[in-house]
């Protein structure tokens, strides 16, 4: 799993730097803890399915853990870039151009949240299907989790979005960008659907 400094703080510890006014941290790396966690809760649960493919799906939910918290802190440090291109003075000459670059590179940061979630829709089918039916709640919760740290993912896309195309970003990038905000929308949709079925049938 990725070595990171998030992965190696306290909860409470990173939670006192997410109160602090400042943008690094901010809401995208939070949503990243929450997909880390969803994350965690599939491997929890295919750590009770006897299955042999529950040990490659409790590999795949483990490396979206990490990966997830190293993407938490990109997205963090893509906020704090962003925040200092709009702090830039109006007469910059280089203002509008640091804009353009954090706008698009801050909705990239949440994009690469948004596939790692997503990643894990397949396993919870699985698990849906072959996992151990007293861990169905977990399952369910695993998808509200990932689905939720999408949905928020989605959020800060659309708004950097939205900046991106007032700081003159140009139209075939803007279209990738929006493109990613539908990405977000089906892929959350899919896990809660998942979570719906599992709850439904406890």
């Amino acid at each position: 799993m990725p070595t990171s400094a998030l992965a190696a703080s306290r909860i409470d510890d990173w939670l006192q730097q997410l109160s602090a006014p400042v943008p690094d941290p901010g809401g995208g790396a939070a949503a990243g803890i929450v997909i880390a966690t969803g994350a965690a809760l599939v491997a929890m649960a295919a750590g009770y399915a006897p299955a042999e493919a529950a040990a490659e799906i409790a590999a795949a939910a483990t490396r979206v853990r990490g990966d997830a918290l190293t993407a938490a802190e990109h997205d963090g440090r893509m906020s704090g870039r962003l925040v200092a291109a709009f702090r830039r003075s109006i007469d910059d000459p280089e203002r509008g151009e640091a804009l353009r670059t954090a706008t698009v590179a801050a909705a990239d940061a949440g994009a690469d949240l948004v596939a790692l979630a997503a990643s894990l829709e397949g396993p919870l089918l699985w698990l849906e299907r072959f996992g151990e039916d007293r861990l169905a709640p977990d399952v369910a919760v695993a998808a509200r989790m990932l689905a939720c740290g999408i949905r928020s993912t989605a959020v800060n896309i659309r708004g950097n979005t939205t900046s991106a195309a007032a700081a003159g970003v140009d139209a075939v990038t803007l279209e990738r960008l929006r493109d990613a905000w539908d990405q977000a929308t089906h892929a959350a949709g899919g896990l809660d659907a998942v979570a719906e079925r599992v709850t439904a049938a406890l």
